[in-house]
């Protein structure tokens, strides 16, 4: 089992050429891939769309790039690419029958046209870079998101036990709701002063009706199989997040039916600590992939 939360850091250099990229991700329901990558370098954010999607089935993935020199921010023209690039303006000018003007405005425009002239870096060599320095990242978050999902693992399978054992605390209150239905009607009659018979088939019929009505046998039974389910998907490798969902679903709607049976507070209160659960697997569940 896995989380959906996570995140990854590396740099990549190879001839010169620094790419820094970092991940993280997020839960959502589908898979989301989001990249900041260049302009010119955009058509690559399906490659990386394809690199998440062999190793992840849902949540959000941001990457954010830096690609730049090694030496590019630290050194800057020298005095001859300079004094070349002031010659050529000249040169220029006089062609077009203009003047050529020298300051401070104009060289440092100059030196930084030049400066990032000289950054330029070979596509081929970034494009290999971005691809290694994915893989790498995403082996870190996904390491992390390893890490996680073994605590979601230990969490969810302690919920699955005290849900497990408040419906076998259920079950052995179960038959007490027709007892108690059946003194509470005998103690009305009693009270509104009816000549009745114990044995009267009325009365019989009654709580033959009622019994059936209350039966919560078949709830508890298939509340037993859900919890047996929900720990096979426990114990699986690949990502179990949306037949999670699913289960779950199936079962609050037999929590409920059992809620609406009930009849003694007992159960009743149970029925309440199942539901808390309920809802704090189901936030687990949302961070599950």
């Amino acid at each position: 089992m896995n989380s959906m939360t996570g995140f990854g850091r590396t740099e990549v250099t190879r001839d010169g050429v620094v790419v820094a990229l970092q991940v993280s991700s997020v839960n959502r329901k589908n898979l989301e891939v989001v990249c900041n990558l260049p302009r010119d370098l955009q058509r690559l954010e399906r490659s990386v769309s394809e690199q998440v999607r062999k190793l992840a089935g849902r949540g959000r993935f941001q990457f954010s790039f830096e690609i730049k020199g090694e030496t590019a921010s630290s050194s800057l023209p020298g005095d001859e690419q300079i004094d070349s690039a002031i010659a050529r303006l000249k040169e220029v000018a006089q062609r077009n029958d203009s003047v050529f003007e020298l300051n401070g405005e104009v060289l440092v425009s100059l030196v930084r046209l030049l400066d990032a002239d000289g950054a330029d870096i070979p596509e081929e060599i970034v494009e290999s870079l971005i691809r290694e320095g994915v893989d790498l990242v995403l082996k870190e978050l996904l390491a992390m998101r390893a890490q996680e999902g073994v605590a979601l693992f230990e969490d969810l399978s302690a919920r699955r036990l005290k849900l497990k054992a408040l419906v076998s605390e259920i079950r052995e209150l179960a038959p007490e709701m027709v007892e108690n239905y059946r003194k509470n009607l005998f103690t009305r009659l009693q009270q509104a002063d009816l000549d009745f018979d114990l044995d009267d088939e009325r009365v019989l019929k009654e709580i033959a009706l009622f019994a059936d009505r209350c039966d919560i046998s078949e709830e508890l039974t298939r509340l037993e199989s859900h919890f047996e389910q929900f720990e096979q998907l426990l114990s699986k490798k690949e990502p179990v997040g949306r037949p999670l969902e699913f289960l779950m679903q199936e079962i609050g709607r037999e929590v409920n039916t059992t809620g609406s049976k009930a009849c003694i507070i007992e159960i009743s209160r149970k029925v309440m600590e199942m539901k808390n659960e309920l809802e704090r697997i189901r936030e687990q569940i949302a961070n599950v992939e």
